[in-house]
């Protein structure tokens, strides 16, 4: 019997049909379209995500699948009514329209309030329903009258499926209205920001009952970056996570819910019964984004080429790529910084640098979440990770064992591991041990030298202000 993914994206919805030997058997894309409204503003086609889930559930049903699980993108937004239809776009975590929010007052001064400093920021849910307070009266008022729901894309389409008002906890952790350790309403946050107690699903394990849909049961719900930490064999203290993309998102296991700074952002990883799996991560905005810049200019054939970059001497020259700002430490106004270039920089020379300097901002990453937990292994996956050279400099940089697995797609094979679970073929502690693991490739600190130092890249990246 086959079991089904949906993978939800900021481009495109995913389906892969696997096998019982979590094999790949099938797989489908369907792109949606990204719009841009205004400056800052990135948003989802609802009515074409909508309708792409519901051909990918058709394609499921007609591919044997009986059991299906979702991941989704975090921090999103979005109104629907009682029919399921939206009434919004999908506002996603690439939107910076908060801005023009956590920018004025009173908002300005609160988010230097302890409770709200980590939640006032422009990407996050609770800012994108205040901007819907200001611009869209409309939608509040049928909020509070039980018209229309708001919530996350993963409440949406939990919504979908079951006709409830719910969300997973990975998921609903981020929204900064549910705390993920106590898994209570934070009031103090609806009350000192206005917003209507309403917008609240009842939160619900990441593994659970969500309902049938057109002959197939949803047993699975979670978010996108915590789906690859169970794909990874991520739920033990020890071991990180890199996700390679447009950016990297870097994941440890922590022991508790910790309140995180610096940059850092605290998970909540999975939910099922009495088992809590909690996290912290970090994002780099660039990293498979550099690569594509590289190409673009010219320096780089294609990423294939980055492993004909082995012992070759970076000359002296120091990249540090923040073309998109640095995270952590929150640096947004970070710019790409060049130093050391003369008449006999080649351009082997210059694409390694540039890729030193990639793995030492990933380093930086690093070197806060040790702070709260120890990292023995690094496991990774997305695009970047099939280029040796690549991690062999990020084993060096992070003195730590790094591995991939045979299957990159970490996040899919995480979903489906944990439908084996719904499904009562596995145990939680089987996923926990990593029965799902298909390691390839095994590199260790030492096997390709680094000459960049994290030092000069900290230094740097602290040193970039924003200018006034």
């Amino acid at each position: 019997m086959s079991l089904g993914v949906i993978d939800v994206g900021t481009t495109n919805i995913k389906l892969i049909v696997y096998d019982e030997g979590l094999n790949q058997r099938y797989s489908e894309t369907v792109n949606v379209p990204m719009i841009f409204p205004g400056n800052y503003q990135v948003e989802q086609d609802a009515n074409a995500l909508k309708s792409a889930f519901n051909h990918l559930i058709n394609v499921a049903r007609d591919r044997g699948v009986k059991y299906l699980g979702i991941s989704t993108y975090r921090a999103s937004i979005l109104a629907w009514d009682r029919s399921g239809n939206p009434l919004i776009n999908v506002i996603t975590w690439l939107d910076r329209r908060g801005l023009g929010i956590v920018n004025k007052f009173p908002y300005s001064f609160m988010r230097h309030l302890p409770l709200l400093s980590s939640i006032l920021i422009p990407t996050s849910p609770v800012v994108q329903i205040l901007w819907l307070l200001r611009n869209r009266r409309d939608l509040i008022e049928r909020v509070r009258k039980g018209e229309v729901f708001i919530g996350t894309l993963s409440s949406y389409l939990a919504y979908l499926v079951s006709n409830r008002y719910i969300n997973d906890a990975s998921n609903e952790a981020l929204t900064g209205l549910w705390h993920p350790g106590n898994f209570r309403r934070i009031d103090a946050v609806y009350e000192l920001l206005g917003i209507p107690r309403e917008v609240g699903p009842v939160v619900v394990d990441n593994i659970n009952e969500f309902g049938e849909i057109n002959g197939v049961r949803v047993g699975v719900l979670i978010a996108d970056q915590q789906a690859a930490m169970v794909g990874e064999g991520c739920l033990s203290i020890g071991c990180g996570k890199v996700t390679n993309g447009t950016g990297s998102f870097v994941d440890a296991v922590i022991d508790r819910f910790r309140l995180v700074g610096d940059g850092l952002l605290p998970l909540l990883i999975l939910k099922y019964g009495g088992d809590v799996f909690y996290g912290v991560e970090g994002f780099l905005p660039a990293t498979g984004s550099v690569i594509d810049w590289l190409v673009k200019l010219g320096l780089l054939s294609s990423p294939q080429e980055l492993d004909s970059l082995v012992n070759v001497n970076t000359q002296g020259i120091v990249v540090v790529p923040a073309l998109a700002g640095v995270n952590v430490p929150p640096r947004p106004c970070a710019r790409g910084f060049i130093d050391g270039l003369t008449l006999s920089t080649t351009r082997e020379s210059f694409v390694r640098a540039a890729i030193e300097g990639i793995v030492q901002l990933i380093g930086l990453i690093f070197d806060k979440i040790r702070a709260y937990s120890r990292i023995n292994v690094v496991r990774v996956d997305g695009g970047l990770s099939r280029s040796a050279l690549f991690l062999k400099l990020l084993a060096t940089a992070l003195n730590t064992v790094v591995e991939r697995q045979r299957d990159v797609e970490a996040t899919a094979r995480g979903v489906a591991a944990l439908l084996k679970v719904f499904r009562g073929d596995w145990s939680l502690n089987d996923v926990v041990r990593g029965i799902h693991l298909n390691v390839e490739l095994r590199i260790s600190p030492g096997e390709e030298r680094l000459s960049l130092s994290r030092d000069v890249v900290k230094k740097i990246v602290e040193g970039m202000k924003c200018r006034t």
